[in-house]
């Protein structure tokens, strides 16, 4: 089994990035940037740069949930000057989005994770291109 510089194998590595990636992306970052920088197997980057696209896509679908609140509070705070009604996000979407975004997103690294141990990965044509174009 092919290990890195640390001495631990390869997919335990891997594994590790998806997991970080489920608690905090600081440690999955800084393992990524590591991985990036000083290890030379190249499923090894691959599963650095695919971790950091799912991270950020899901930060930026985040951040999008984060456009619409601030959208409807603009618009509450306009109407509220003419007339005192409420408004809100009907039903409470935007939370019930943002959980199911959160629990998606762990649910993709964790089993990620488990396919990185045997050194596989989950199938994805568009983040593939992307890492194929890139590396």
């Amino acid at each position: 089994m092919e290990k890195t510089k640390l001495g631990l194998s390869i997919g335990l590595v891997g594994a590790a990035l998806y997991f970080f990636g489920c608690i905090s992306v600081i440690p999955a970052f800084l393992l990524a940037g590591y991985i990036l920088l000083f290890e030379e197997n190249a499923w090894l980057k691959k599963s650095a740069v695919k971790m950091i696209i799912i991270v950020v896509s899901f930060g930026l679908l985040l951040a999008g949930v984060g456009i619409i609140q601030n959208g409807f509070d603009v618009l509450r705070t306009g109407i509220n000057l003419i007339l005192p009604i409420t408004v809100k996000v009907p039903l409470n979407l935007d939370q019930i989005l943002i959980y199911v975004l959160h629990i998606l997103q762990d649910v993709i690294l964790i089993i990620a994770g488990f396919k990185a141990l045997s050194m596989g990965t989950i199938k994805s044509n568009f983040i593939d291109k992307i890492i194929d174009k890139h590396m």
